[in-house]
C-alpha cells in the first residue's frame, strides 16, 4: 500500500512540472536593432510566431 501511494506522489509531481513548465513558456522574440545612446535607446523586436513587431524607446 505504501509503495502505491509513493508511486502516486511521484506521477502528480511529474504532472504538475510538466504543466508549469508548458505554461510557462518563453518569448519567441529576436532583436532587429538595438541603439543605446546616452540620453536613451531604442529596441526594435519581433516576434517569430506572429510576426508582431514591437518598439521600445527609454528616454
Amino acid at each position: 500500500m505504501m509503495s502505491f501511494v509513493s508511486l502516486n506522489r511521484h506521477v502528480l509531481a511529474v504532472f504538475m512540472l510538466a504543466v508549469g513548465l508548458t505554461f510557462a513558456g518563453c518569448e519567441n522574440k529576436e532583436t532587429i536593432l538595438e541603439i543605446d545612446t546616452p540620453d536613451g535607446g531604442v529596441e526594435v523586436e519581433r516576434d517569430r510566431d506572429t510576426g508582431a513587431v514591437s518598439v521600445d524607446v527609454d528616454e
